[in-house]
């Protein structure tokens, strides 16, 4: 498989922190890691309809030039503190070791104080789609779209192009700028860095379970997480234009 989003070198960055040897204990386990706290915040945002009508609107927006009332009013970047980020690492881990100790212990021996920056990690992943890291639509795109790549077993990476990366995001830009919970620079912030994390971990999940000989299961279980939120990725394309029906 040839990997676009991560250098080797950074697979073994991540696979040494710990969180390739917690993966390969069942696929159960990897699914602890983003079956919560993203998909539970973007039912709404998930779902297939709202995510085609983004897209006919981003495309729209693309051609004129002119970007709707609500884009217009939301600034979807933002400028993530230490101190957040620590406390988003802390978050899940908490979240995970609730249901499952163990979970919950590789994202802190991962991502915790003196340990891997899951934030530069993830500028590493959207470097070659030339897309600002700390926006909450380009966090929210990279997640959908690993999503994406997961569930519909796409074996080159690079068949994903920086084209493609922006269309996401440009539709993901219209469905946060709707939703009324990010309007304030904390939600979007929150949003942002904890989405970060999760596609962070949703991509390594990805990779583990293909080395263990899991990645059939793997794939199902984020489908079936995918579609209980209202967005089936098995019926979609990802095209230069975004993502839309098959």
């Amino acid at each position: 498989m040839k990997n676009r989003w991560f250098t080797a070198g950074l697979i073994l960055a991540l696979s040494v922190c710990g969180l390739a040897a917690r993966a390969q204990q069942s696929v159960d386990l990897i699914m602890d890691n983003f079956t919560s706290s993203v998909l539970s915040q973007t039912t709404a945002l998930l779902n297939s309809n709202a995510v085609m009508a983004a897209s006919r609107n981003a495309e729209a927006e693309r051609r004129t030039g002119r970007a709707s009332t609500a884009a217009r009013r939301v600034n979807l970047a933002y400028a993530p503190t230490a101190a957040l980020q620590q406390q988003t690492v802390r978050d899940l881990s908490q979240q995970l070791h609730a249901r499952n100790p163990a979970a919950g212990q590789a994202v802190n021996n991962a991502f915790g104080p003196g340990k891997a920056n899951y934030s530069q990690l993830f500028q590493e992943m959207v470097k070659q789609s030339g897309l600002p890291a700390n926006n909450a639509a380009t966090a929210f795109a990279a997640y959908v779209e690993v999503a994406y790549a997961v569930v519909n077993d796409v074996q080159n990476e690079s068949a994903i192009t920086p084209a493609m990366d922006r269309a996401l995001q440009r539709q993901m830009t219209t469905l946060l700028s709707q939703n009324s919970k990010f309007t304030s620079p904390s939600a979007l912030a929150k949003f942002g860095e904890t989405t970060k994390l999760q596609a962070i971990l949703l991509y390594v999940g990805w990779q583990d379970a293909r080395k263990s000989g899991q990645a059939s299961q793997f794939r199902s279980s984020i489908a079936q997480q995918f579609r209980k939120q209202g967005l089936d990725l098995s019926l979609v394309k990802l095209t230069a234009q975004g993502m839309s029906r098959k």
